[in-house]
């Protein structure tokens, strides 16, 4: 039998060791590598780049491998944004990789290898006030997107992102491939009395409740989510409002969409960051998911709602859709579409039976053993 010549992969770890191994790249990192894992590809050498002078990351499945270790400023990922393009040039080469990974925008800027990018969204181009606004974040985003159009390949998390990056950074669609994400595998919602009863005892909260997850920048539209819940709360007056996420820098644009969508304060519920256990016990005693994002590269949360047999009340926006189908209510972003489209969900016994009944289906489309060989697939390809 001929013998396998393998392919030399680094692969970007360094989010899971910073603030983001809890945010949406940590998470599809770690489950991706987990997947690597299970998979065990005898044709593929892995290093994985780290973080020399950050604590260890979580202990998680990894596939057999070496690291190669690089040490970073403290607010790492404006470091890895400003810094990449010239350290990595002179780091990687120690690895000798033939194809780098990179799930974040962290490209060098002189290279000999084949590159890949995982493109989440496209966010600080659509609200540059928000996310441009200091001069390194300009120059960094303006450089690393330069790079990512001289990647070999891009992965994009969903059909909207793959939209976006071929029409925003001018990339050709055959440099573009979609490769969506998928839940935790270790996501175990309980049943939903049992959620319900965990959900009373942690947090004092006992239902009906809708359930917002995430941060609170502004392309998730705090003023909608509010006010969509304000609306449904005149009419359902045992109805609360539970947002669960880190109340952190981005807290006032919370507290702002609080006072002026005139939401009754004493039924909303602000649990801070949550533990994975208490949040599947969140997402399966809540009567659906009300999400307000005005754009998600792909749309984890509604995911993670859909796998806990919980629909969505949301917004037709970015990838939701694409996660959703028909497991849930989206609307176009128009003045009351929200509020309505939750009146119509908490009034109608049957609507919300059916579609309870398609959410964990819908779920069970994505999976990170899927995407793992589709993005092994593209390693050997490129």
């Amino acid at each position: 039998m001929p013998s396998v010549t393998a392919v030399r992969v680094t692969f970007d770890a360094r989010h899971l060791q910073t603030v983001a191994r809890v945010r949406g790249i940590g998470r599809y990192s770690r489950n991706l590598l987990a997947a690597f894992a299970r998979t065990a590809p005898p044709d593929i050498e892995w290093t994985l780049l780290r973080l020399r002078n950050f604590p260890s990351a979580d202990a998680a499945p990894l596939p057999p491998h070496r690291d190669l270790r690089t040490l970073r400023l403290r607010r790492p990922e404006l470091s890895m944004l400003a810094l990449d393009p010239v350290l990595l040039s002179f780091e990687l080469p120690f690895a000798r990789p033939q194809v780098y990974h990179s799930v974040q925008l962290g490209l060098p800027a002189v290279r000999r290898f084949r590159a890949i990018v995982t493109i989440h969204d496209l966010a600080p181009l659509r609200w540059p006030e928000h996310y441009l606004r200091l001069p390194h974040a300009r120059v960094g985003h303006a450089w690393q997107y330069a790079l990512a159009r001289r990647a070999d390949a891009i992965i994009a998390v969903s059909e909207a992102t793959k939209r976006d990056v071929i029409e925003r950074l001018r990339v050709p669609e055959s440099r573009v491939r979609v490769i969506p994400e998928a839940v935790d595998a270790s996501f175990a919602p309980p049943a939903r009395d049992a959620a319900l009863t965990r959900v009373r005892e942690r947090f004092s909260v006992t239902s009906p409740y809708v359930l917002y997850v995430g941060q609170f920048d502004p392309r998730k539209n705090m003023d909608g989510l509010v006010s969509a819940f304000a609306r449904a709360a005149e009419r359902h007056r045992d109805l609360r409002l539970v947002i669960a996420g880190d109340l952190g820098k981005l807290a006032p644009f919370l507290y702002d969409a609080l006072d002026r969508g005139r939401a009754p304060r004493e039924r909303v519920a602000l649990t801070g960051h949550v533990s994975d256990v208490d949040l599947a016990a969140l997402y399966a005693g809540a009567e659906c998911l009300l999400h307000a994002a005005l754009l998600e590269g792909f749309g984890l949360t509604p995911l993670e709602s859909l796998a806990a047999g919980t629909p969505v009340v949301g917004l037709r926006a970015g990838a939701v859709e694409e996660v959703v189908g028909e497991a849930g209510i989206l609307v176009d972003d128009r003045p009351e579409a929200l509020a309505e489209a939750l009146l119509r969900y908490l009034e109608d016994d049957v609507l919300r039976g059916r579609l309870r009944s398609l959410a964990r289906g819908r779920a069970s489309r994505f999976s990170w053993d899927s995407a793992a060989e589709a993005t092994l697939a593209l390693y050997r390809a490129v």
